[in-house]
């Protein structure tokens, strides 16, 4: 083509996003092993989608055209205890885990899903999405210290990692994200 050079074009990813499927089951179990140290994500995972928290349309997967899964992001409910406590719970939602692939990370895979996770949550009526994660990382997607926004969580040492994000661009309430027992167990 005329006028362009070869750094115009932009590869199209060799991956595409969908909700997990029952066959990725073990894929995404390993991918979680793999990714990071100790088994503690990968049973978190496993955890959470027997759980009543568990969405479906919110447990996203990235695959290659084989169907290997490369990525996958889970969005969960939880309570949210609105100040002052006891006054009344609602649900909020929590993005954990992430990962992708040690082999392919830096490819945007992990940003892409983020990103399909996070318009999907938008479309619900929860109180807020909270993440236990780099503020480098999730501060591009609209994350933001939860302290300077009032918001606590149950559980302890949470420090800056701990981070908010507003539901569907309504404004974040004051409160406590109520963490189930199967995530004291991966917290920093």
């Amino acid at each position: 083509m005329a006028g362009m050079n070869a750094s115009d074009i932009v590869e199209a990813p060799s991956w595409s996003i969908r909700p997990e499927l029952p066959i990725d089951l073990d894929q995404i179990h390993e991918l979680h092993r793999q990714a990071f140290p100790g088994p503690a994500e990968a049973e978190l995972v496993d955890a959470i989608r027997a759980g009543a928290g568990f969405l479906p349309e919110l447990s996203l997967v990235a695959v290659a055209a084989d169907g290997s899964v490369l990525g996958h992001i889970l969005i969960s409910v939880v309570g949210f205890e609105l100040d002052p406590a006891g006054s009344a719970q609602v649900q909020a939602l929590v993005l954990a885990p992430l990962a992708v692939m040690p082999p392919h990370a830096g490819r945007g895979i992990g940003s892409a899903l983020v990103r399909a996770a996070l318009a999907v949550a938008d479309q619900r009526e929860d109180a807020v999405i909270a993440v236990l994660g780099a503020p480098s990382l999730f501060g591009r997607f609209g994350f933001n210290p939860a302290a300077v926004l009032s918001v606590g969580s149950s559980v302890d040492s949470t420090g800056p990692a701990f981070q908010v994000r507003s539901v569907g661009g309504r404004p974040i309430e004051p409160g406590t994200v109520m963490y189930p027992p199967m995530f004291k167990v991966t917290s920093p």
